[in-house]
């Protein structure tokens, strides 16, 4: 959803989940949206000026072939079965 609606983030994949590092981080790579940091290896100095560059800058492929529309149909399906 961010990505979609090109709304600066930055995210820490998980150290050893495979998907995150490799397939959601190219593809964030590849649409140019967010910002990823390691958790591990960064101070909070540091992702104090990623959330200064986050703010300075707009993903540079705001659709990037995600649909916006996920986070109302996610809502309308959990209404259901509550």
């Amino acid at each position: 959803e961010l990505a979609a609606c090109a709304t600066p983030f930055i995210y820490f994949p998980l150290r050893h989940h495979f998907e995150q590092r490799f397939f959601v981080a190219n593809r964030l790579d590849r649409m140019g949206a967010g910002i990823r940091v390691d958790y591990e290896r960064t101070t909070p100095e540091d992702i104090a000026a990623q959330i200064v560059r986050g703010l300075n800058t707009r993903p540079t492929s705001p659709a990037g072939g995600v649909d916006p529309g996920g986070t109302e149909r996610a809502a309308a399906l959990i209404a259901e079965l509550v």
